[in-house]
């Protein structure tokens, strides 16, 4: 029996970034398949709370004021990357939030109903991949929509 044509829409895609070199590569296949597709093209920046808080051992600095620094300094790196790879195209809504990075994109494809996710690989510490295993393979192997990983170009 011939498998039935399930045409899949990509109308709404997901391109977290952690402003890495990767990210950046990535950037290019997210901006394409959004032009190709006429998407919704959201970017997410997830400020990493996993581990222990910076300011714990900084005294003048309490968790609330921290926060809010941290959120504010990543919403203005969000917002410079997407001018610089996502120049001129304007069907695009950028969040930061903060938590665990792989929770948090789950959690945006579950609220948003993502079609597909493209996110590049080797982002931060690759002791911690080590350890711990990534975000992209975490957001992999627990996402319910097609997940597009793009290696670096080095």
């Amino acid at each position: 029996m011939p498998a039935k044509n399930k045409s899949r829409s990509f109308d709404r895609i997901l391109f977290p970034t952690d402003f890495t070199d990767a990210s950046r590569d990535a950037a290019a296949y997210a901006l394409m398949l959004a032009k190709q597709n006429k998407s919704r093209l959201y970017i997410l920046h997830v400020v990493d709370t996993s581990r222990e808080a910076a300011g714990f051992y900084l005294p003048h600095l309490s968790f609330e004021k921290l926060d809010k620094e941290m959120r504010t300094g990543a919403a203005e790196l969000l917002k410079k990357f997407c001018t610089t790879y996502f120049r001129g195209y304007r069907n695009i809504e950028q969040h930061v939030l903060a938590g665990e990075p792989y929770k948090e994109i789950l959690k945006v494809v579950k609220g948003t109903k993502i079609n597909v996710i493209v996110m590049g690989t080797f982002g931060k510490a690759r002791i911690d991949r080590f350890l711990f295993g990534s975000t992209t393979e975490r957001v992999m192997r627990r996402a319910t929509c097609p997940v597009l990983v793009i290696p670096p170009t080095n």
